[in-house]
């Protein structure tokens, strides 16, 4: 017995026939002619009188179809994770007992008995940037390459993720084989270290960090250890400073004396001002005027001068040295905060960033960010006072928060030492001033 149905041919013999999926022919496709993705259903008629044994051979052709064409259910497939938090751990508590045996100062044995199995995605992503970290520290110190070479080899290594965790842990794992070869109690930290490892102990104990910032230490500590060269607060900084992965960082307080010893006199230059900006007699703040024609009365252009946004430079700039002042914003809403070299623009609304010579930190609409190309919002609290760190030798404008002494936000450049550096501020509102308190 023969019947068609969706020009296919399926015959029946006998009520035992069976029915695969072998058996399914599809109608010729003329290629020289235009297919269409869809072919219209034909249904058959079906009469009363249709013998059962035909219904039971469509319903064994249905189950036949869907067991050879059915499309397994897929599991969501993600990507390796290259950074094991169980190898993670053991890399740390390993070069933590190592560092324990050649430091006088059996403080990390208990941190880490202490230590976390499982941790938050933060915990875990701040074990991953520490141990990077690290390998990058004594590559830096032990290995001397050139600039140029290391350029090309950091970019190597960033391009594959795995690759260049493989190399963290190998560059620690051989480290801390050499530590093996180190005596015990051999480095001793005295002085600003022995401070600041007090410092971050105790912050640790007050469940304020993690054991990793104490080890961040302890190893610039066996680093450093040699070297007389600079001290370890000036080496820490300069490392701490070039990295990305430090907002919101912590600086204790023999580091945090040595960042604010060089202190700045800033004077704002009231010439430079944008017409609708108020200067004190002092020049130590600013806020904006109420509107009123009468701003703009007797303006003269000049290139220095501010005339668009409204901002202030200081009286002087700096084209050596490093330099640090404090800016008062609390309860503000809106405020500006940096530097700029002598030969940005000025006039007009034109983009304050680091393309046209501007570094600094802004607050608007209660979002802080750091002026760069394109802008970087900062997840972070609002500060009530800023301290600008300016290095002109290294390179560097870093923010902090004065008051609870948090790393924000570094900009890294090459300065060109034949221009000045000047402070710069601005506002828009005018009730709350913004001071400069250093």
């Amino acid at each position: 017995m023969a019947f068609a149905a969706a020009g296919c041919l399926y015959v029946a013999e006998d009520k035992s026939a069976e029915c695969t999926s072998s058996d399914i022919s599809l109608p010729h496709i003329n290629k020289n002619k235009r297919a269409s993705a869809s072919f219209p259903a034909i249904r058959p008629t079906l009469s009363s009188t249709v013998p059962q044994n035909v219904v039971k051979i469509f319903k064994r052709l249905g189950k036949a179809c869907h067991q050879q064409f059915k499309i397994p259910a897929t599991k969501s497939i993600q990507p390796k994770d290259s950074f094991s938090l169980d190898e993670s751990k053991n890399i740390i508590i390993d070069l933590a007992a190592e560092l324990d045996r050649v430091l006088q100062s059996n403080i990390l044995f208990s941190m880490t008995r202490k230590f976390k199995n499982k941790g938050t995605k933060e915990e875990q992503e701040e074990q991953q940037h520490y141990i990077l970290q690290w390998a990058e520290d004594l590559e830096n110190t032990q290995t001397k390459l050139d600039k140029e070479e290391k350029q090309q080899t950091c970019s190597k290594q960033l391009s594959n993720s795995e690759m260049k965790f493989n190399k963290a842990k190998k560059i620690l794992s051989d480290w801390s084989w050499k530590l093996k070869e180190m005596k015990q109690n051999s480095v001793c930290p005295k002085g600003e270290c022995k401070e600041t490892l007090r410092d971050f102990h105790k912050e640790w104990k007050q469940g304020e960090s993690s054991i990793l910032p104490v080890m961040d230490w302890i190893i610039w500590t066996v680093l450093q250890s040699e070297s007389s060269e600079d001290s370890v607060s000036r080496q820490w900084v300069k490392c701490k400073q070039r990295s990305k992965n430090t907002v919101g960082l912590h600086i204790p307080d023999s580091v945090w004396n040595w960042i604010t010893k060089p202190t700045a006199v800033v004077i704002l230059d009231p010439n430079t001002a944008n017409p609708d900006l108020l200067v004190s007699e002092d020049g130590k703040s600013l806020r904006a005027k109420e509107y009123g024609p009468n701003n703009w009365e007797g303006f003269q252009w000049k290139r220095s001068k501010y005339d668009g946004w409204t901002c202030v430079q200081a009286k002087e700039g700096y084209n050596t040295g490093s330099h640090y002042w404090e800016v008062d914003v609390k309860k503000k809403c809106e405020w500006r905060v940096g530097v700029v070299k002598e030969s940005a623009p000025r006039n007009g609304y034109i983009t304050m960033n680091t393309k046209t010579g501007y570094w600094n930190l802004r607050l608007q609409l209660g979002t802080l960010m750091a002026l760069t190309e394109p802008v970087t919002k900062l997840n972070l609290p609002t500060p009530s006072k800023i301290g600008v760190y300016l290095d002109i030798d290294e390179g560097h404008v870093s923010f902090y928060d004065a008051v609870k002494r948090k790393h924000i936000y570094t900009f890294n450049t090459d300065f060109n030492e034949t221009e000045n550096i000047h402070p710069m501020f601005g506002t828009v509102e005018t009730d709350r001033p913004l001071v400069i308190s250093s």
